[in-house]
């Protein structure tokens, strides 16, 4: 009801009063309102387009949103329908709660993520820009609808927001937006862009997902139960969903974008038993190798034993060579940045992640030491692997953390993980080498390739294509010109064909003087090694015999000193004899003199000389020469006898480590009439053992093809270089040199294994 006109003349009266009252201070101003800053709507749109510029950002500042919600997976998803019309952002984070999204989501400038720099379950170091994901959604699109459950709510709520309203004269509390709540659903937000303002290809939703490439963890090959406070990992996946049909297409995951990339990848697995296999279930480079039984201890083994601690792991590893070359176009680049930055073999235990195993600069399985080395030419650093491996230890019995939850104790069964886990490693990557026509090893050479034409061929090619294009211009056809194209093309590729077979050469040359040089030094070093300890053994067996005399005086009855004496003693004397033999070989070798050599002496001192030690091995050596037959071959240098009768020997005894049958080597020694008129000399070597599988016979005598287990990264460079698959090759070289062969032929029936030796018999041998 409006005043009445007596009651506002009274009300003006009494103001007028009281400015005219003396107690009034007329130089006063009157109070007014305090002025504040205003906010046009417009702002939105502006810092919208300052601070998100570019789609893909904006993009990505969504997905970062979701990792620091402790969000395990996220799915980017484009909505087609004649055309992108919508994109969605899933996630199964933590959700907002209609506080976190009144004081967090719709306050600008809000210190939410400043309060709080890590996430709350998984302890997640922010990824986000802080204040960045309203303007991202307004970036992307005219219409937002958000909709989200928090854990443990009773209630989801859906927030919608049109940017258009967002339009300048209007204040920015003057634009509303609509809050309602929703019947709850599976914890997390969606975020869903209506009306986008650009287009999207596929190139460019790729790019996105790469540039959150890093916040992406491996993943698990074993069910891992999740914890409350383990961070299972990340993964994001970008889709395209067509509305017409309901399908879902995958654009960009790690799968496609990264893992089906990857040459090769590595499994292993260790039972409840202690029983552990590996297998090759990819390989580009040649086939796959199915389980396989593996005891680091021990390489030699066919049917290793089980392992006395480790048991219940499993592993998973993709395996890449980080060449260019290698990959499609564009993909390596990327490649090899995300295996720079992650690479590594991680380890899980129960569950959770053992740091720092796996992580960047950590190299718990020495595999950058080996590489570093040089020795190992395969890649083999942690930069070549992506994958886990997970250990069950429910009681910690076999696995303990330190106190300080940084690493594993150093438990017999952590000893054997990373000895068998290094070893599977550096056999696949040697294994995969050979496929490739690499060698694996300094000194080595890659395996052959099928040999390219020859000369002759080249030639006439080229011949052939002079022809063709002198004809096609005397004629001037067409089809005369393009039959000299066709020829030229056959020439030029012969040509490039000749060229690599050149080139194969040259480098297995330079590793031929390569290998030669690594002999030379390690026959020096065998020769200095057993001449200087050699020169000891009789000086020790004096003090032995003193010291033993005297210990025998002061305890006259005691057995059991009698008994570790004899002991010490027939070992002393199987050194000795050992020694002599390495004695006798250096000197026949330091000669350098070539004759006619005696393969029945060569045999006899071989027996001599590694009978006590076969012996030790509870090997029963059998000899075999004819009575008064010195069987003289052509002039050789003596030690090359010597040489081959000692790597068949040393093949042999492993052989017989692995079989199960008694242990016996037979050698026989004999005259071989392959002519009337030509004879040659024949040395058989057969032993008991495990025999040699028939789809590797042919292989035996290449260089450095071994079927023997690779030993762990850390071990001893010695061990790397035992069983290098030198020893038949040497055989070969050495029967190849003197004009003889040696092969691999079928065995008696009590015997597995039969190498022939055969070299020709004396010159003036021959019959008349």
């Amino acid at each position: 009801m409006m005043p009445s006109r007596a009651a506002a003349n009274s009300r003006f009266s009494r103001v007028a009063a009281a400015e005219n009252s003396p107690t009034v201070d007329r130089s006063m101003p009157r109070s007014k309102p305090p002025l504040t800053f205003q906010t046009d709507a417009a702002i939105i749109d502006r810092l919208g387009r300052e601070l998100v510029a570019r789609q893909e950002t904006a993009l990505i500042e969504l997905v970062k949103n979701s990792f620091d919600a402790d969000a395990t997976k996220v799915d980017v998803v484009f909505l087609a329908k004649a055309g992108i019309t919508a994109l969605e952002v899933r996630d199964n984070g933590s959700g907002m709660t209609r506080e976190e999204l009144v004081d967090g989501f719709l306050r600008l400038a809000s210190d939410l993520k400043v309060q709080n720099p890590v996430s709350p379950k998984y302890k997640r170091r922010r990824a986000g820009r802080k204040g960045i994901g309203r303007f991202a959604t307004q970036r992307l699109g005219h219409r937002l609808i958000l909709t989200t459950f928090a854990q443990g709510a009773k209630t989801a709520f859906r927030l919608t927001v049109n940017w258009d309203q967002f339009q300048a004269g209007k204040k920015l509390d003057a634009v509303p937006v609509k809050l309602e709540e929703t019947p709850p659903g599976a914890h997390g937000t969606t975020i869903r862009m209506e009306k986008l303002r650009d287009g999207w290809v596929d190139w460019e939703l790729k790019q996105a997902w790469q540039s959150v490439l890093s916040l992406q963890q491996p993943f698990p090959v074993a069910p891992v139960k999740e914890k409350p406070t383990t961070d299972p990992g990340f993964k994001v996946r970008v889709l395209r969903r067509d509305e017409a049909v309901h399908d879902e297409t995958v654009v960009a995951d790690i799968e496609s974008e990264i893992l089906q990339h990857l040459h090769a990848i590595i499994e292993l697995e260790v039972d409840k038993k202690g029983r552990a296999r590996w297998r090759l279930s990819k390989n580009r480079f040649g086939e796959t190798r199915d389980w396989t039984p593996i005891h680091h201890e021990h390489p030699e083994s066919s049917t290793p034993p089980a392992y006395k601690h480790l048991r219940s792991v499993w592993m998973k590893t993709h395996y890449a060579i980080l060449n260019a070359t290698l990959f499609p176009r564009l993909i390596g680049t990327r490649i090899q940045g995300f295996l720079s930055d992650q690479g590594g073999v991680r380890l899980y235990r129960n569950g959770f992640r053992v740091v720092p195993y796996g992580s960047p600069s950590d190299d718990w399985l020495q595999l950058d030491a080996l590489y570093s080395k040089r020795t190992f030419l395969a890649p083999i650093a942690n930069r070549n692997f992506f994958g886990i491996i997970e250990i069950r230890d429910p009681s910690g019995k076999l696995f303990e953390e330190h106190t300080s939850r940084e690493g594993l104790i150093e438990t017999p069964a952590f000893a054997e993980l990373k000895g068998l886990v290094s070893s599977v490693l550096v056999t696949a990557a040697t294994r995969i080498s050979e496929d490739r026509g690499k060698k694996s090893k300094a000194g080595g050479r890659p395996r052959p390739k099928p040999s390219a034409p020859d000369l002759d061929e080249v030639s006439v090619a080229v011949k052939a294509a002079q022809e063709a294009a002198a004809t096609a211009v005397r004629e001037g056809q067409p089809a005369a010109t393009q039959a000299a194209a066709q020829q030229v093309a056959t020439a030029v590729r012969l040509l490039q064909e000749r060229q690599q077979e050149v080139e194969a050469a040259r480098v297995q040359l330079a590793d031929e003087t390569s290998m030669l040089r690594f002999l030379a030094t390690l026959g020096m070093t065998t020769a200095e090694f057993s001449h200087e300890t050699g020169m000891t053994f009789d000086a020790f067996r004096l003090d032995f015999e003193r010291v033993f005399e005297t210990a025998k005086g002061a305890r006259p009855n005691d057995e059991r000193l009698l008994a570790q004496a004899d002991r010490a003693k027939g070992m002393l004397a199987r050194l000795d004899t050992l020694t002599s033999y390495l004695n006798a070989l250096a000197g026949a070798r330091a000669a350098r003199g070539m004759h006619p050599i005696s393969v029945s002496k060569a045999v006899q001192d071989f027996e001599r000389g590694m009978k006590a030690q076969a012996e030790s091995q509870q090997i029963k050596l059998e000899i075999v020469t004819p009575p008064y037959d010195p069987l003289f071959t052509r002039p050789l240098h003596e030690a090359e006898v010597a040489s081959v009768l000692l790597n068949f020997y040393t093949n042999s005894v492993k052989a017989l480590k692995r079989g199960r049958q008694a242990r016996k080597i037979r050698v026989e020694a004999d005259r071989l009439t392959e002519a009337p008129s030509v004879e040659k000399i024949r040395v058989r070597f057969l032993d008991t053992g495990d025999g040699i599988p028939e789809d590797i016979r042919e292989r035996v005598f290449d260089a450095f093809f071994t079927t023997r287990i690779s030993p762990p990264a850390g071990a001893a460079d010695i061990e790397h270089a035992t069983g290098a698959g030198l020893g038949l090759w040497i055989v070969k070289q050495i029967a190849n040199n003197a004009g003889g062969d040696v092969s691999l032929i079928t065995p008696p029936d009590d015997y597995s294994t039969c190498f022939e030796f055969v070299l020709p018999s004396e010159e003036g041998a021959v019959l008349q």
